[in-house]
Parts: C-alpha cells; structure tokens; sequence
C-alpha cells in the first residue's frame, strides 16, 4: 500500500496504536509506548478517544479492540454489490471440491479475502476474512491482475516489493507479465506453492459483458490432491461453472 505523502500525525499514531492492538490482541498503555515508542500520556489519551467511540475496550489494565469495528467491516462489505450471489456460489464450490473455496477482490494493488467456505477436507491455513496478499503469488491475485485494465496492471507491477516467499515464488516482473498473458488466454490462475509450500492455487476472474472485473475466486488444496487431470481439468471446470453463474446474476443486478 502506497504511503500518504503528508500524512496526519495524531491520525496515524491512532492507526498505528489499532495495529498494535489487532497484533497483541490486549494490550496495556506500557506495552504500546514501548511498542510505538510514544510516551504513556500520548498513548493513553488516544486510546480513551477510541474507547469512548467505542473502537477498544478496557479490561482491567488492557486495552483490546471493540466491536464497532465490525460495524465498520459490515458495512464496507455491502458495498461489494456481488457478495450475497458470490457467497452461495462459494460454499457450494467448496462442498463440491472439499477444499478451501475463497472470494477475492483487489484493493489498494493487494488482494483482500471477503469471503471464506471450508470443504470437507480444507486444509487449515492463516487465510481469514479480511486478510491481505500480495497479488503475484496467489492464483487469485494473479487472475485479478490478468483481467484488470492494463495500465492499472502495469501500475500495480511496477509498485510491487517482489519477495521469494517460497522457492517457487516469481520475483521477476517480466516472467509474472509472462504468466499472466497465459492466464488471460486460458481464464485461470494457478499458484505452484507459491505462496506456502506444499499448498497449489487455482483462480478465475469474475467480469460482467463489458468486461468490468468484480474481483475472483479460487480453490486452495494440499498438493497431494492438486495434481494431474483434477488439477488441469476437474477443479477448473467447478470453478469456471461457478464463475459463469456469479457472472449470469450480475446481469440482474
């Protein structure tokens, strides 16, 4: 994410002590000077600012996060005017694969998780609703990247801190451009342990008839089950059907 060229002192110490809190999930005004090296004044008369709007709560010495942040989070979620149709179609894509079934879309050039739905047989992974990837070593950041406009693709590249997460991650700007021109060609995305090893991706990207990108979905399995003709044909085939029919409702909307 790009950093704000004059940012607002008080407005980012506020942030920043969110971001503390969200880390240690308690914390006490000692623990955030430290951690932000502020003195414990500054830190406590942010903090009964937040606790008066009701965005932390104080038990005992600690301070932790309130629940008007899910207020917050419901309402930036309505905003995705596809998320109810995408949601059914989701689950079922996970029930039907067994796997991990994810909804995607691209904010700030990262890709954030809306939606999640565990198959019978989901592996477990640190991927929560809210959570946000880098969109080169993902099979769904990969296929948003594909489909967006080309200069906010470039933008988005040229932005990018490329990092070898695994040894199969691309770090090369130009292999990834590479990729991505297979992918628009084929629809699909794939992620070859990429990301965590052990873990393959697969990702499409979901467009209305102009072609204006919603955002993408994608399956998440074990590599022993990710290989061969359910790899190449299988779990594309869920997907694309899947995505055909998020796509046929958006035209309703």
């Amino acid at each position: 994410m790009n950093s704000a060229k004059h940012p607002i002192q008080a407005v980012q110490r506020t942030l920043d002590i969110v971001d503390v809190l969200k880390e240690q999930q308690e914390a006490r005004v000692t623990d955030i000077a430290d951690e932000l090296d502020l003195s414990k004044g500054a830190i406590h008369c942010h903090l009964a600012t937040l606790e008066q709007n009701g965005y932390v709560v104080k038990n005992g010495q600690r301070y932790a996060l309130g629940l008007q942040f899910l207020d917050l989070a419901h309402y930036a979620k309505s905003r995705v005017d596809i998320y109810d149709i995408v949601q059914a179609e989701v689950d079922t894509l996970a029930a039907e694969s067994g796997e991990m079934a994810l909804f995607t879309v691209e904010e700030h050039g990262e890709g954030i998780c809306l939606y999640k739905s565990r198959g019978e047989d989901a592996v477990q992974t640190e991927l929560y609703v809210g959570y946000r990837n880098g969109l080169y070593h993902t099979a769904v950041g990969k296929a948003l990247l594909a489909f967006m406009p080309e200069e906010r693709r470039e933008e988005i590249i040229q932005e990018t801190e490329f990092e070898e997460i695994t040894p199969n991650t691309i770090t090369d700007p130009d292999e990834l451009r590479e990729q991505l021109a297979e992918i628009r060609e084929s629809g699909i995305g794939y992620n070859h342990e990429e990301t965590i090893q052990g873990l393959v991706g697969i990702g499409a990207p979901i467009r209305d008839q102009d072609g204006t990108l919603y955002g993408a979905i994608s399956l998440i399995g074990p590599v022993s089950r990710m290989e061969d003709e359910r790899l190449t044909e299988e779990l594309p085939k869920l997907i694309r059907r899947a995505v055909n029919i998020i796509e046929v409702n958006i035209t309703s909307l």
